[in-house]
């Protein structure tokens, strides 16, 4: 029934993002069948490639990072910057999967996923940026001046930026964990946390510094 088919889906999400953490790179859909304790043609009844299982992952992660923003946006209570700076970093900056995931996703071929998957994909974050956006329109003056529509374009640069600096680290990294860092360049972790402030202060305004 639906409960039993969305609740295998889950686990099988489950063994792919268990996978995943462990070698820092997509597993194919045998291993992800093994470690979920099923067949290789049952994962195939849920997801064609492992390219959409690992962007149905990947949307997974998303959703629960909009779900927290947007619920603390419609709360009713003020929303500080601080504030949201710790909720994405700890949903997005820090958590050990997001970009990794999101880096691969934004990499595979255009071929890769199914197109039904891809166009939900797409829908799905349409539809969060749009709701978040508002939201976000509604906490801070300044993007609210700014026009309709501003606080999801605000999100959209923000996440650019984030997924950049990644890749950044990564690709300084890949060859060799030892190899020097470009001068001032801090952790990824400090970089996108400074570069998200900078970013807020000039376009939403807002005062605090970290």
């Amino acid at each position: 029934d639906g409960e039993d088919k969305d609740a295998r889906r889950q686990a099988i999400l489950d063994a792919a993002e268990r996978l995943f953490v462990e070698r820092q790179g997509l597993a194919n859909v045998a291993d992800v069948a093994e470690a979920a304790g099923l067949a290789k043609g049952t994962v195939y009844l849920y997801f064609q490639t492992k390219e959409e299982l690992y962007l149905a992952l990947h949307l997974r992660h998303v959703e629960a990072f909009f779900t927290k923003l947007i619920a603390r946006l419609n709360s009713g209570q003020a929303f500080p910057f601080h504030e949201l700076l710790d909720l994405v970093d700890e949903q997005l900056i820090s958590a050990p999967i997001y970009m990794p995931l999101g880096a691969c996703c934004i990499g595979f071929a255009p071929d890769a996923v199914p197109l039904a998957a891809s166009q939900h994909f797409q829908t799905q974050m349409g539809t969060w940026l749009m709701t978040a956006g508002a939201g976000l329109e509604r906490h801070f003056p300044k993007l609210a001046a700014l026009g309709p529509g501003e606080g999801g374009r605000l999100l959209k640069h923000s996440y650019a930026i984030m997924i950049g600096l990644h890749t950044l680290h990564s690709d300084m990294h890949r060859n060799d964990p030892k190899c020097p860092v470009l001068p001032g360049m801090g952790s990824y972790q400090e970089e996108a946390t400074l570069a998200l402030t900078r970013y807020w202060a000039h376009v939403a305004g807002t005062p605090e510094r970290v």
